[in-house]
């Protein structure tokens, strides 16, 4: 059984990635009709809706939105996705998926009966050894303590019990995994086909950002919701 994912993608000032991010997304190798993408350009002032628009067709589907928020701008494309899909997948602009990523997903799906929602590891485009470490300390970290990053794989019933929090500038993810665990089982899927950009650690360095990465982690899976709203996290273009 082929199910059908839906990629929403929120994608503000990413002129510079969302070419290379989409382009991976029509290659995959799973039938171009059972997936779907949803691009959400938000407040960007670069080319990114332009260069996001020229991928356009009846399953990439590029939408505007003038408010800017990665929260707002999942919350919008979940509105998009199509009435047919099983799985939503919201996946950061700067995450390059290798063709075998649906098919790996699909079958993990299949061998998971009661998997609600969960995410996958992430590897960083680098192969030198600071980004081997941090992806291995990455992964480790998040699957333990159970929360989503980078990629958030929701099952269609769960879409309308949970939003993300638009009140929300940095731990949004978090958040959003504690709400969905009140209604079903969180999954950590081990493969080598998702890969994240590693601009952050190029320009900040890899120790500044393993601590800078560490901190914050920490401080958003403690604090509660209502001191997390004063916390910020710089972008990285």
């Amino acid at each position: 059984m082929n199910r059908f994912f839906s990629f929403v993608i929120p994608a503000h000032n990413e002129e510079l990635l969302i070419d290379r991010t989409l382009s991976c997304l029509e290659n995959l190798d799973y039938p171009k009709d059972r997936y779907e993408v949803i691009v959400v350009e938000n407040g960007s002032i670069d080319a990114t809706y332009a260069l996001a628009e020229r991928h356009a067709s009846d399953t990439f589907k590029i939408f505007s939105s003038q408010e800017k928020g990665v929260s707002k701008a999942r919350n919008l494309g979940k509105t998009k996705v199509s009435p047919e899909i099983d799985w939503c997948i919201f996946m950061d602009a700067d995450v390059f998926l290798k063709e075998g990523f649906l098919k790996e997903l699909n079958d993990f799906i299949e061998k998971c009966p009661r998997a609600c929602y969960g995410t996958t590891t992430v590897l960083l485009d680098d192969d030198s050894p600071a980004a081997k470490f941090w992806s291995a300390f990455n992964n480790f970290f998040y699957g333990f303590f159970e929360v989503l990053f980078t990629i958030h794989i929701v099952r269609k019933d769960l879409l309308p019990k949970v939003s993300y929090d638009e009140n929300l500038i940095s731990g949004e993810d978090i958040q959003y995994g504690r709400a969905l665990s009140k209604y079903g089982n969180y999954f950590f899927m081990t493969t080598k086909t998702v890969a994240a950009s590693a601009r952050r650690f190029k320009k900040k360095g890899y120790v500044a950002m393993f601590f800078i990465n560490l901190y914050h982690g920490l401080i958003c899976y403690i604090l509660p919701e209502n001191l997390l709203k004063k916390v910020n996290w710089e972008v990285i273009r």
